[in-house]
C-alpha cells in the first residue's frame, strides 16, 4: 500500500489541474487518448448526456449490464471520493491504481502543458477511467457525459447506443442560451449509423435533435412516442410502474423515489433493448437491473423518523423535480438545509423550494471555490423564506437541522452532500 502522504501528493496535483477549467475542445483528449493507445477502442460503450437524469440512467443501465457482463461505470462528480467516478463490477477504482497513472502520465501531461495544451482535471480523470476499463478487460463501459456533449471529453467514443435524457436551460455561458441551442451541443454525441434514444419532449428539443441523428444516418428513438406506462406509483420504498415497449411488458420497481425515475428507466430500457440487438440481455436482466440500482444521494433516505433525505437537485428543472417529489410522499413543511455554487441559478431555485417549505438553513460549501458565499445565500433566502438559519460550517448546519426533530431536506449541490456525509457517519 502507498504510503498516504504521498498518495495525497498525487491526488493534490490531480485536483490542481480544475484551475485549467474545462476546455470545450476534444483536440488534447484525442492527444490523451491516442498516447494511451486509444484503451477506449478496447471495450463497448455506451453515453448518455442530459440536463437532468444521465446519471440515474447510467446507474441503471450499469446494473441492467452487470446481470451477464463486466462493466465499468463513469460518473460525476463524486460525492465523497474521487474514486466514486470510476467503477468496474461495482468495486472503485483503487486508489493506487490512480495514484500510478498520475505518476506515469505526469510528463505527458506537463509535456501538453509546456506547448500551452494544458490538460485539465476532466480529460485526465477520463483518460484515467478508460485506461482502467481497458485494463480490466470490460465489456462495457457505461460514460454519462460530463458538461454538453459535443466537445465533452468523453466524447471520443464511438458507442453502441447513445442517450439524451432531458435538456433543459443550464450552462447558457458554455452551451447556449436556448433549448435549440443546448439540444444541438447535446446532440453532438449522436455517431454515424448508432442509435440514439431521447427522452425529452419539448418540440424545440426534438427538431434539433431529430435533425442531427437523421444527418449522421442514426436511428431515432424516443420513449414518449415509443413506450407506454401504467399504474405508476413511488412511496419512501421507490417508484413502481407497469411499461409496455415496442418489444415487451415489464413490471418495473426502481428503489430511486419520484416520478421523474419513470423517464429515466424509460431512456435506460430502451437503450438496453437496442443493445439486445446484438448482445445478450434478457426481459429479466432488465427487470431485476433496474431493481437493483443504486444511485447515491438522489432523493435518499437517510433516515426515516424523522425524515433526513440528500438529493442533489441544483438547478431549476431539477429542484421542481424535487419540489413535486416531495408533494408526492406527502411530506410537509419539512426543514430546508441548503448550499450551492455560486454560478448557478440561486433565486430561481430559492423561489422553487420556497414552495414546499417557510424554513430553511443556510449554509457554506467548505472546500469548493466556486462555492456562493454565506450572506450572499442568506439575503437571498430572505426573499422567500420566513424563517432563515444561518450556519458558516456545513457540519454545525446539518447538527442544527437534526436538534430540531423535524423532517430535514438538504440539497442544492452535490458539493454540500458529500461534506454533510461526512458529517453523518461521524454523529453515528
Amino acid at each position: 500500500m502507498l504510503n498516504r502522504a504521498v498518495e495525497s501528493e498525487e491526488i493534490l496535483y490531480l485536483y490542481n489541474l480544475r484551475r485549467f477549467g474545462m476546455k470545450m475542445d476534444l483536440s488534447i483528449m484525442y492527444s490523451l487518448a491516442e498516447q494511451l493507445g486509444n484503451p477506449h477502442e478496447r471495450f463497448k460503450s455506451v453515453h448518455v448526456t442530459g440536463t437532468n437524469g444521465k446519471g440515474s440512467v447510467c446507474a441503471m443501465l450499469y446494473s441492467i449490464l452487470r446481470r451477464r457482463y463486466s462493466v465499468g461505470l463513469y460518473t460525476s462528480p463524486h460525492v465523497e471520493r474521487y474514486t466514486e467516478r470510476i467503477v468496474v463490477d461495482d468495486k472503485e477504482i483503487d486508489e493506487d491504481y490512480v495514484v500510478s497513472f498520475i505518476r506515469n502520465w505526469k510528463p505527458t501531461i506537463e509535456k501538453l502543458a509546456s506547448e500551452n495544451r494544458n490538460p485539465t482535471f476532466f480529460e485526465v480523470t477520463t483518460a484515467l477511467a478508460f485506461e482502467y476499463f481497458a485494463e480490466r478487460n470490460v465489456d462495457f463501459g457505461v460514460l454519462e457525459v460530463g458538461l454538453g456533449g459535443r466537445l465533452d471529453a468523453t466524447n471520443v467514443v464511438t458507442p453502441e447506443v447513445s442517450g439524451i435524457v432531458t435538456v433543459d436551460l443550464e450552462h447558457t455561458n458554455v452551451l447556449g442560451d436556448t433549448i435549440e441551442k443546448i439540444a444541438w451541443e447535446k446532440s453532438g454525441i449522436i455517431k454515424n449509423n448508432v442509435p440514439v434514444v431521447v427522452g425529452e419532449k419539448k418540440r424545440d428539443a426534438i427538431e434539433v435533435i431529430k435533425r442531427v441523428a437523421e444527418k449522421r444516418g442514426a436511428r431515432y428513438h424516443n420513449v414518449n412516442e415509443e413506450m407506454h406506462v401504467e399504474n405508476a406509483s413511488l412511496n419512501f420504498d421507490g417508484t413502481h410502474f407497469k411499461v409496455l415497449s415496442p418489444i415487451r411488458e415489464y413490471d418495473v420497481h426502481i428503489p430511486l423515489i419520484g416520478r421523474h425515475q419513470i423517464l429515466n428507466a424509460l431512456v435506460a430500457i430502451r437503450m438496453a433493448e437496442i443493445l439486445g440487438e446484438n448482445y445478450s440481455i434478457s426481459h429479466g436482466d432488465i427487470e431485476r437491473g433496474l431493481g437493483a440500482t443504486h444511485w447515491r444521494d438522489r432523493f435518499e433516505i437517510k433516515r426515516r423518523e424523522p425524515l433526513l433525505i440528500f438529493d442533489s437537485a441544483h438547478n431549476p428543472s431539477a429542484m421542481k423535480i424535487l419540489v413535486d417529489t416531495v408533494r408526492d410522499l406527502g411530506i410537509q413543511e419539512p426543514l430546508i438545509l441548503f448550499s450551492i455554487l455560486s454560478d448557478k441559478d440561486i433565486k430561481n431555485v430559492l423561489h422553487i423550494l420556497s414552495t414546499i417549505s417557510r424554513k430553511i438553513v443556510v449554509t457554506e460549501i467548505n472546500y469548493e471555490k466556486r462555492r456562493a458565499a454565506l450572506e450572499s445565500i442568506r439575503k437571498m433566502a430572505g426573499g422567500y423564506f420566513q424563517e432563515i438559519h444561518a450556519f458558516k460550517d456545513s457540519c454545525n448546519a446539518l447538527k442544527y437541522a437534526l436538534s430540531t426533530g423535524e423532517n430535514v431536506i438538504c440539497t442544492g449541490s452535490i458539493y454540500l452532500l458529500g461534506e454533510l456525509e461526512k458529517c453523518l457517519k461521524s454523529l453515528q
